[in-house]
């Protein structure tokens, strides 16, 4: 199964485009203002202690053009035209209940996300790659977007960033929406399952980046302003959070899975080309027991033609006493026995052998019972499985069974992981995390509202999934907290506290 979990077009301007006009002055933004709802309630312009007072006039100027009825209790993060500055300013405009304004000046140009990290385009991919120990960074970027996503990273919490290793980033130019309208500017994908050696993608597209012209985060009480992609790329880092355990644990079956197989293991931070390797190892190899039923067949024929003082048991003896200690007993017993002494401990020896074989070969019969009653293992309970290692515990786990039996133990051991992986995490309606999972109960104890965004509401009322709230909620916590804040204390304390790692 591959899921794609998707990012939100979250708005956070909505502000139509506005050109300074040429003779702005003192005597035209008074104008403005008298001519605005904002004529007669307070209005205040602040920026930094270098801000001129050509500045000072333009967000005057802005903060009355604004201004109407419905946007009262609102405040927009914009970039809007100020006087020397061609790419325009980041300019934060509230008003209140009352439609009292303020207009701040919080930087000239477009934002970063941080300061310029000084670097050559290769340099700061290999720090980026090296950090956070991705798998690479693929695709067309300019220097703009890798120093985006170098601050977007910078913002995920240490405990965070195991969810990032192996994941590779990828820039392409689009991506086709899913069902809901969503994916367009972002997507991060894995490969689910309970055995998976696939880290993720996290792919952003030309649509990741074209609003960063239009608004940003933060920039209040010394915050970094944060250009919109920032937010895109840690709404995907908030899947890859979420899903991080689930993940890993899949990852860890998969490489036992291909150890027994090919006796190698996956690189830490890179996915194979295919899974193929790990699917063979998680089956069950030997579905007849040649050798076993050789042995088996090797102790009838030595003890009759011993019996029958045949010359030929000689050869079968010698045949025997290559097969193990236990079998070399039951040899040197045969020998006697072809000798002239008490036939006993040969018979019991032979007899013991026999119902080793045969038990052996009934749980073989149990284990491919059970494959072939649900195609692959795996949907059986743990207990099932252990069932067997129990059974075949101190009993047949010795030669010349032993070959059998340490397959059937480890195809069970893997088996026991998967069951115990699909029994955490798989659900009605699919593979669901623990971290979703507690963020649904918190959604149902504290009347948490789903309505984080419109595309939240939809996709929890469509899907019955809290992914796409944790993702969104994840990326405002780290970029744009007060919102995140104002739609529910709770839900912000849930991040803030740690809350959001718990459950895995």
């Amino acid at each position: 199964m591959l899921v794609g979990q998707n990012r939100i077009n979250y708005e956070i301007t909505g502000l139509p485009p506005v050109t300074l006009p040429g003779d702005l002055g003192t005597e035209v933004a008074r104008d403005k203002v008298a001519a605005s709802p904002l004529n007669g309630r307070k209005h205040e312009v602040w920026g930094p202690k270098d801000t001129t007072e050509t500045e000072r006039v333009a967000l005057l100027w802005l903060l009355a053009h604004y201004c109407s009825v419905n946007r009262r209790n609102m405040t927009y993060r914009v970039i809007l035209p100020i006087p020397g500055s061609p790419a325009g300013g980041q300019v934060i405009l509230h008003y209140d209940e009352n439609l009292n304004g303020k207009a701040t000046l919080v930087g000239r140009g477009l934002p970063l996300g941080g300061q310029d990290p000084r670097r050559s385009f290769e340099d700061l991919a290999a720090l980026i790659t090296k950090n956070y120990d991705l798998a690479g960074i693929g695709g067309t970027w300019t220097m703009a977007e890798l120093t985006k996503l170098h601050h977007a990273l910078a913002l995920v919490p240490g405990p965070d960033r195991p969810a990032l290793r192996g994941v590779q980033v990828q820039r392409v130019s689009r991506l086709d929406a899913d069902r809901w309208g969503a994916h367009t500017q972002g997507r991060f994908s894995h490969a689910v399952g309970a055995v998976s050696g696939d880290w993720g993608t996290l792919t952003l597209t030309d649509a990741a980046f074209a609003d960063d012209d239009r608004g940003f985060y933060g920039g209040s009480e010394g915050s970094v302003a944060c250009p919109p992609s920032i937010q895109v790329i840690l709404h995907e880092v908030g899947h890859a959070v979420e899903s991080q355990v689930r993940r890993a644990e899949s990852r860890a079956i998969a490489d036992q899975a291909l150890q027994i197989f090919s006796g190698l293991s996956y690189p830490q931070n890179s996915s194979l080309p295919s899974d193929a390797p790990c699917e063979k190892g998680i089956q069950l190899r030997y579905q007849d027991l040649k050798e076993a039923d050789a042995a088996e067949l090797l102790v009838r024929e030595t003890f009759n033609l011993a019996a029958a003082k045949d010359p030929e048991a000689e050869q079968k003896i010698a045949a025997c006493r290559r097969l193990g200690p236990k079998m070399e007993a039951f040899a040197q017993a045969v020998q006697e026995m072809a000798a002239g002494r008490d036939s006993g401990l040969a018979k019991a020896l032979g007899g013991e052998l026999q119902a080793e074989h045969r038990e052996l070969k009934s749980w073989y019969d149990y284990a491919r019972d059970m494959i072939g009653r649900d195609g692959t293992g795996g949907m059986f309970d743990p207990g099932e499985y252990r069932k067997i290692k129990i059974a075949l515990a101190g009993k047949v786990d010795h030669r010349p069974w032993l070959t059998y039996t340490d397959e059937l133990g480890r195809w069970a051991d893997l088996q026991i992981l998967m069951s115990l992986w699909r029994k955490k995490y798989v659900r009605i309606g699919g593979p669901v995390t623990n971290r979703e999972q507690n963020l649904v109960d918190l959604i149902k104890g504290k009347g948490v509202g789903i309505d984080l965004t419109p595309y939240t509401k939809k996709f929890f009322e469509g899907d019955k999934s809290a992914t796409e709230m944790y993702a969104e909620a994840y990326a405002l916590w780290r970029v744009h907290p007060e919102a995140l804040g104002s739609h529910s204390k709770e839900l912000l304390a849930h991040f803030a506290d740690g809350d959001y790692r718990k459950g895995d």
